[in-house]
């Protein structure tokens, strides 16, 4: 295995480690990426294959239904195996890790967003992936976010049409108390709206507070119209859900946005941003093309002790639109987009101290 990396956040590590590379040597963009009973699964998600000497500035992008698994091999080492596609080439939708298996949310196909939810669990002995059907979405989504608190499945912000209006606001969740697959769990619940408005791309994580576990959703961005013209508002606003109380509250905003990012809590105060776009480079894609440096590696913590964010080491790589899933006590960061139009296929264990 490749030496790890080390990013120091105000005195707590985050170790990098390489994992063998998803086999898609393009990598992809917007997949669904969980766990369950220890292998890694990742699915569908969007590229922009040429051919040899081509220019993926004027290819078209492809989604695709591709699904692979990393798990235990004969060797006793790990390793990528495909598994049976998913039921039609999507992306971009939302993914947690449960108990249960891998839940893939919402997403969309270039044509029409869906409200379909996908139960992928991997059966261990029989070394193979089932796949099962979860009450679809009230509405249909994509670019949202998802995290799990318990039982319960929180969905938060997105877009249920490829035209207008361009963002949601909008918070579900779902109770899988004592839900096995074959069983019909109960209906999604519509949560109290997102403050701040409606939002694409954000962030969400679990920050695991002594009080009890709170929601937390930060960044994203939204479509702002000043007369007939159109611009993208990026987000820095944070915004903290306690399940008991059933209400929302702000935090600090965040030193810059994050969109389409990950984060990961690494204590029950400390809340650690590792990828996301932060918008400055956004108005210049088209002129910079492969030019483009890529998003930020700067690493943003916030601690809620003081309600602030510091600032922490650079991370090793900035992949976004890709979900961050728990795995073998850290989590995993699988693919995702390093700059416009530009994915990766590595993979890293990413564990906390």
């Amino acid at each position: 295995m490749p030496r790890s990396h080390d990013s120091t956040t105000g005195g707590r590590i985050l170790r990098w480690s390489r994992l063998p590379d998803l086999p898609d040597p393009l990598g992809v963009a917007g997949p669904y990426v969980g766990s369950h009973r220890g292998a890694v699964v990742v699915a569908g998600g969007a590229n922009f294959p040429t051919e040899p000497g081509g220019d993926r500035w004027v290819a078209p992008k492809v989604w695709l239904d591709r699904v692979w698994v990393l798990a235990p091999d004969d060797a006793g080492g790990r390793a990528w195996h495909a598994e049976h596609p998913l039921p039609r080439p999507m992306g971009y939708g939302a993914t947690v890790s449960t108990p249960q298996g891998v839940v893939c949310i919402g997403g969309e196909d270039g044509r029409r967003i869906f409200a379909d939810v996908v139960l992928l669990a991997w059966e261990p002995l029989a070394r193979r992936l089932d796949r099962h059907h979860l009450p679809p979405l009230p509405m249909p989504l994509a670019f949202g976010a998802a995290a799990t608190i318990g039982s319960a499945i929180y969905v938060v912000g997105g877009q249920h049409d490829l035209g207008r209006p361009p963002s949601e606001a909008v918070g579900y969740r779902l109770d899988l108390t004592g839900f096995e697959p074959g069983d019909q769990p109960r209906d999604w619940e519509r949560l109290p709206d997102v403050p701040g408005g409606p939002r694409l791309v954000p962030v969400a994580v679990v920050r695991p507070d002594e009080a009890g576990p709170r929601l937390c959703v930060m960044s994203g961005r939204r479509t702002a119209t000043t007369g007939v013209a159109e611009t993208m508002e990026m987000l820095r606003d944070v915004h903290e859900f306690d399940p008991a109380a059933g209400c929302w509250r702000r935090l600090a905003d965040m030193p810059a946005a994050r969109m389409a990012g990950a984060a990961v809590a690494v204590s029950p105060t400390w809340v650690a941003v590792l990828a996301g776009d932060d918008g400055r480079l956004a108005a210049q894609t088209a002129s910079l093309k492969d030019d483009h440096p890529g998003f930020s590696r700067t690493c943003l913590v916030y601690d809620a002790d003081d309600d602030a964010w510091t600032t922490a080491d650079e991370t090793p790589t900035c992949q976004l639109a890709t979900t961050l899933a728990p795995w073998e006590g850290g989590c995993v960061m699988v693919s995702g987009e390093i700059r416009p139009r530009a994915r990766t296929p590595a993979a890293w264990l990413i564990e906390t101290a």
